[in-house]
C-alpha cells in the first residue's frame, strides 16, 4: 500500500536527492511539491524542483511556489554552500513545465483538507514558513495529517546533535524560528529528523561514496554526480539531510526514535532557532509538558546509504 505524501522543499542539493528518492520509491505517492525560500530564493527552489522532476521525465506532479521570506524576519540563504543555482552550480537544463497556478499555502490547505483525515503525510525539508502559514490559515490541518515529518533541528541526543547555523541552531529552524514554533506547537503528529542523525559520519557521502556514485552509469547517478561534485570536492563530504526525512516515511526501521517535548527559542540573543528539547529524567511539576515530537536519535547509516544507492544512484 502506497503512502500519499506532499513534499515541501527549499530545493537545494540534498532536497534534490530527497525528491529523487521519493519519486523512485514505490511505497510513496508524491501528490504535489511545494517550494519555499531557504537554501536559495523560492524563485530558484521552484525552478529546481521542476528541473529535477523533468530530469526523470516527470511532468504531472504539481509544483507550487510558496513563501518568499520568513514570517517576520529577513531572508537568509545558503548559496555559498548549495551554489548560486542551489544545485551545486550544476547547470541542469532549464525546465519547460509550468508551475501550478496556486500559491503553495493554498495548495497545502486545499489538498490536506480534501482528503480523508489521517490519509496524507507532509514532509517538510526547508524552513517551515509554508507549513506555518497553512496551519494559521486553516487550524484544522495539523489534526488532519497522518504525520508531519520535518528535516530540521538539533536535539542534543547524539554527539552530532549540535547546530550548523549557530552553535545550537540548525539552519531550517533558525531561518524562520517563528514558523517553527507554530509548527512544533500545532498538535500535529510530528517526527523530527535532525542533525543528531543526518550528520552521523556513517550516513554521509564521503569522497569514497561519491566515487561509487560517479562510477555508476545511470541517469540518476549522473544527476547526483553533477549536483554533488563541487561540494564533495570543496568540503570533503556531504550530508543527505533531506533524503533522510523521506527515507523515514517508508523505512522507519532504519531509525531509533524517542518522544520529547520540543519548543523553539525565538528571542534569545545567542540561542535563536534552538530546538529546546526537554531530555530531563525528572522535572518540577511546573515544567511537566506532554511530549510533542518523535525525535530521531539514531540511524543505521550503512542501511541508509544502501537505500540511497538502491533507489536513486542505481536507477536508470
Amino acid at each position: 500500500m502506497t503512502r500519499p505524501i506532499i513534499l515541501d522543499l527549499d530545493v537545494g542539493v540534498d532536497d534534490a536527492v530527497a525528491l529523487a528518492l521519493a519519486i523512485h520509491s514505490p511505497e510513496l505517492e508524491v501528490r504535489a511539491v511545494t517550494t519555499v525560500s531557504g537554501n536559495v530564493h523560492v524563485d530558484k527552489t521552484s525552478k529546481n524542483a521542476l528541473k529535477v522532476l523533468e530530469w526523470f521525465g516527470i511532468t504531472n506532479i504539481p509544483v507550487a511556489k510558496g513563501m518568499t521570506r520568513p514570517l517576520l524576519r529577513e531572508l537568509r540563504i545558503a548559496e555559498e554552500y548549495h551554489g548560486r543555482d542551489g544545485l551545486g552550480d550544476s547547470r541542469l537544463p532549464e525546465p519547460k513545465t509550468r508551475l501550478d497556478s496556486r500559491h503553495a499555502v493554498d495548495l497545502l490547505t486545499e489538498e490536506i483538507s480534501r482528503v480523508p483525515v489521517g490519509s496524507l503525510t507532509l514532509i517538510a525539508t526547508g524552513p517551515l514558513t509554508n507549513v506555518a502559514a497553512a496551519f494559521r490559515k486553516e487550524p484544522s490541518l495539523p489534526s488532519r495529517l497522518q504525520e508531519l515529518i520535518i528535516m530540521g533541528g538539533a536535539y542534543g541526543t547524539t554527539p552530532y546533535g549540535v547546530g550548523n547555523d549557530t552553535p545550537v541552531a540548525e539552519f531550517n529552524i533558525s531561518a524562520d524560528p517563528e514558523a517553527a514554533k507554530i509548527v512544533f506547537n500545532s498538535g500535529a503528529k510530528l517526527t523530527a529528523v535532525g542533525l543528531d542523525v543526518t550528520t552521523d559520519p556513517t550516513a554521509i557521502v564521503t569522497k569514497q561514496v561519491f566515487k561509487r556514485i560517479e562510477r555508476t552509469k545511470t541517469r540518476s547517478a549522473a544527476l547526483l554526480t553533477r549536483i554533488l561534485g563541487k561540494l564533495v570536492k570543496r568540503f570533503g563530504s556531504f550530508s543527505l539531510h533531506d533524503a533522510m526525512a523521506v527515507a523515514y516515511a517508508f523505512r522507519p526501521q532504519l531509525f531509533k526514535t524517542s518522544m520529547f517535548h520540543v519548543d523553539v527559542e525565538t528571542t534569545g540573543e545567542l540561542t535563536r532557532g534552538e530546538t529546546v528539547t526537554d531530555r530531563r529524567l525528572w522535572r518540577p511539576k511546573r515544567d511537566e509538558r506532554v511530549p510533542n515530537t518523535n525525535v530521531c536519535v539514531g540511524v543505521d547509516g550503512a542501511g541508509f546509504l544502501d537505500l540511497i544507492f538502491e533507489r536513486t544512484v542505481n536507477k536508470a
